[in-house]
């Protein structure tokens, strides 16, 4: 008999607890958050959102629910990714790697004469100098780039990195 009320009690618990789970995907990064809350808490925070938005501070405002938003596909360019951020995560051409500063000095100028549209960057992670090139949101659009640099430099290759949105291809 205790068990049989103990289980009772135990499923009434649970359904005071109930929680929603939402999951929301970032456009730059494609990382999910995954939140765990009550409906009640959802739905005031949706509710805020939309009175700051819009400048409505009353208790009736309906929150639009993602089924009601439809995806709009456009193209990818600084406007649609950044935001109000700076860099993101992208991708940059590695061109080589120095010991000295003294040498990536020299190999930044080489790369600089032959390559003048490209935007170069020197970064010192100990103990090496590396040169980078470029800013690419998509590893497809630094392809061609890549292939370019690659005749001259056979080294160079793609790495993962903090890109500036206002200059990205």
């Amino acid at each position: 008999m205790k068990s049989y009320i103990f289980l009772l009690l135990f499923f009434i618990c649970i359904s005071f607890k109930a929680q929603q789970i939402i999951t929301k995907v970032d456009s730059a990064t494609g990382g999910k958050l995954i939140i765990n809350a009550d409906e009640e808490i959802l739905k005031m925070v949706s509710e805020d959102e939309l009175c700051k938005k819009f400048g409505d501070t009353t208790r009736e405002s309906k929150p639009i629910s993602s089924t009601d938003k439809k995806p709009v596909n456009r193209p990818v360019s600084p406007e649609n990714i950044c935001g109000r951020r700076n860099d993101i995560p992208g991708f940059m051409i590695k061109v080589g790697e120095a010991k000295t500063e003294k040498e990536i000095n020299t190999l930044t100028t080489e790369f600089r004469k032959l390559f003048p549209e490209l935007r170069v960057e020197k970064s010192y992670l100990r103990p090496d100098w590396r040169l980078l090139a470029g800013d690419y949101f998509k590893r497809e659009s630094a392809k061609s780039d890549l292939k370019r640099i690659k005749r001259n430099f056979p080294s160079a290759l793609l790495v993962n990195w903090r890109i500036y949105c206002n200059r990205a291809k």
